[in-house]
Formats: C-alpha cells, sequence, structure tokens
C-alpha cells in the first residue's frame, strides 16, 4: 500500500519529491553496486539448483539434533579448508585491527592475536584463572589464555572436527591440564558441570547460533556458569533494527538457522538474566577488515580451495565473503563485544571492589 510504502522509504521520503527522489536514486545505486560485484564474482546468470553443499535440516528449529547439524554442516567443512582460510591462529571471528590493514607488517594474524589478548585483559585472567570458553572454535582464545596468562581453560565446541583439532593442538603445545575440550551441546554444560563458578566466560560469535526464543535460557545459563563476580565477554554479531542479518543465502549455503538482532536486544536479554553491563565495543569497521583479508586469502590460494572443496563450494564462500564484508562496511551489520558481570552477593560487593575502574580494558 501507499502506506507501507511510505513507512519503508521513511518520514524524508514523504516530505517532498527532492526527498523521494534521493531515496529512490540511494536505492537504485545501490542496486547497481550489488549487481557490479554480483557480475565482477561471476554470480550473474541462473539461480544455483540444489547443490550438495546446501543445507538439509530436519527436526524443530534448534533441537539440541538439528543444532548438531547446522553447525557440522559449516564447521565440519573440513579443517584443511578453514587452515586455507584463516590465519595460523585459526580465529574464525571477527579480529580487532589496532592499525590500519595493508601495511606490509601487520597482518590479519596480528590483529587475531591482539582480538585474543584484548578478551584476556577484559576479563583480567590470570594465573590459576578459570575460564570457560563456550563455542572455543578451533582452540586459539583457549590456548592463548593457557598459554600467556595461566589461565584453566574449559573449551566448549559442537563441532567434532574442532573439539579433534583443538585435543591435538593442546597436546602439541604441551597444555595438557591447563585445557580440557569437551565436545558437548552448550544446553549440556549444567550436567557436565555440575560446579560451575568460572571466573570468566567467554562467547566468541556463538550467540548467532543459539536462537531467538532460546536466548534468555542461554543467557540465564551464561550466568548460572560464573562465580558471583565473575566476567563475562559475549561477542557477538548484530543487525541493524530494519536490515535482515543473515539472509536465505547465508542460511541455505553457510550458515544454518543463524539468528541476529539489533545490540541494544542482546545487552537486554542479558540483563534480564541478571548480568550487569559493564561495557561495550563497536568492531563493525573491523570485521569489513577480517572479511576481506579472508577473501584475499580465498583468492590467491583459489586453486587449492577449488581441489579441495569442489568449484561450486568455493564461488558460494567467495559470494557470502564479499556479501558479508558489504553488510558490515555499509552498516547493515555490526559485531560487538559486550563485557558483562554476576554481581556479587551484597555482603561481598565492598570487599569485591579494589579501586580499579571497571569497563572497556585499555588498548
Amino acid at each position: 500500500s501507499g502506506r507501507d510504502r511510505g513507512r519503508r522509504l521513511g518520514p524524508g521520503a514523504r516530505g517532498g519529491g527532492r526527498n523521494r527522489a534521493g531515496v529512490v536514486a540511494a536505492r537504485v545505486l545501490g542496486t547497481v553496486r550489488v549487481v557490479a560485484v554480483a557480475g565482477g564474482l561471476g554470480a550473474l546468470g541462473p539461480p544455483p539448483g540444489d547443490p550438495a553443499h546446501g543445507a538439509r535440516l530436519r527436526g524443530p528449529r534448534h533441537s539440541r539434533a538439528r543444532d548438531r547439524a547446522a553447525v557440522s554442516h559449516h564447521y565440519d567443512l573440513s579443517n584443511a579448508f578453514y587452515a586455507l582460510l584463516l590465519d595460523p591462529t585459526m580465529s574464525y571471528s571477527c579480529a580487532y585491527w589496532r592499525r590500519p590493514p595493508g601495511e606490509p607488517d601487520h597482518t590479519i594474524a596480528d590483529a587475531q592475536r591482539d582480538k585474543l589478548e584484548l578478551i584476556c585483559r577484559k576479563l583480567e585472567l590470570g594465573p590459576g584463572s578459570r575460564l570457560l570458553d563456550i563455542g572455543c572454535g578451533w582452540g586459539a582464545l583457549a590456548r592463548h589464555a593457557a598459554a600467556e596468562h595461566g589461565a584453566l581453560v574449559t573449551a566448549v565446541t559442537l563441532s567434532r572436527e574442532q573439539a579433534g583439532h583443538v585435543r591435538r593442538l593442546v597436546t602439541d603445545d604441551e597444555l595438557t591440564g591447563r585445557v580440557d575440550v569437551l565436545h558437548a551441546d552448550y544446553r549440556e554444560l549444567p550436567e557436565l558441570l555440575p560446579v560451575a563458578g568460572f571466573d570468566a566466560v567467554t562467547s566468541v560469535e556463538m550467540g548467532e547460533h543459539v536462537g531467538d526464543a532460546e536466548y534468555p535460557a542461554f543467557a540465564a545459563l551464561l550466568r548460572h556458569l560464573l562465580r558471583p563476580g565473575g566476567r563475562l565477554l559475549v561477542q557477538q554479531m548484530s543487525r541493524g533494527r530494519h536490515a535482515p542479518g543473515g539472509g536465505a543465502f547465508i542460511e541455505t549455503y553457510i550458515a544454518p538457522d543463524m539468528h541476529m538482532r539489533p545490540l541494544a536486544q542482546t545487552i537486554g536479554l542479558l540483563a534480564d538474566a541478571g548480568l550487569e553491563i559493564r561495557a561495550t565495543q563497536a568492531l563493525r569497521e573491523h570485521y569489513a577488515w577480517t572479511t576481506a583479508a579472508w577473501l584475499e586469502s580465498l583468492e590467491c590460494r583459489w586453486d587449492a580451495f577449488t581441489a579441495l572443496v569442489g568449484e561450486p563450494t568455493a564461488r558460494v564462500w567467495r559470494l557470502y565473503l564479499t556479501g558479508g564484508g558489504l553488510a558490515f562496511e555499509e552498516g547493515r551489520m555490526g559485531v560487538d563485544q559486550i563485557l558483562a558481570t554476576r554481581p556479587p552477593v551484597v555482603g561481598q560487593r565492598r570487599a569485591a571492589h579494589d579501586g580499579r575502574p571497571t569497563g572497556v580494558s585499555r588498548g
């Protein structure tokens, strides 16, 4: 309807022909840009058929069996694939670029190590600190926290490929006894970890896989797993209020059942669970730079990728990384670090305060 069109265009579009023309022109330019990118990637033409790598999930959304299948579809593509794509730390999440990308002596590997260190400093990890890393990926944060800060880490992943990889690295790095790896669904943690009370809990780009209806229970679990006064670091992608987030392409070919929400909603859900929000840090532009680095790896190693997974899968990832980079660049998607604490019990509040300011860690 006309009213719906006005709502979609925004108040300025109803204010006169000049404003309406500006909105339409912006949309046309956006379409031209998308078409140009798609053409450059060889993506124009008939829609893809039903490729073998498309997700075929069964059962209720975010049931344990379906979540396990969804995670396997994306993260069990093969460790060799991600080793080609990622930096040596095997960090598959937004990096933290302390210097602009492109400098010859500052690479994606440096930015990922800086991200790991940023998280550890925000959590104030030290020798003997108990850290629970939910959605540990290939173990970059767990290994860094143990090796560089002396933390005792429990690393959790739903991916069988990742769990095996992390266990091998823990042995190779002589971190046995300091990093424990669990191949488990996060909902199994109350049974597997009957004594919680962790000093710190992290969820680095795992919350997008939890689901909308399931997130309140996830937030409550994060609080439960922390000791009073313990710290939580959630790094999570977000979307604008009217942006679609992942969309059908990502859910079909890349990350099935993925869900993003505006940052304010995630903060509200964490607060509703009884967590105290201490700081947020937006890293949107950092993800545009990160996806650009991954895309460069894909292009530079194209023959190796196609030999490993086939050209159709490689082309899907080319589109995914290009489209994701544009979404972060244009502000349709974001990523944020949310620092929160489980408030200490009333009698412990004064004793817990040591005079240091809380909030975003230095750096």
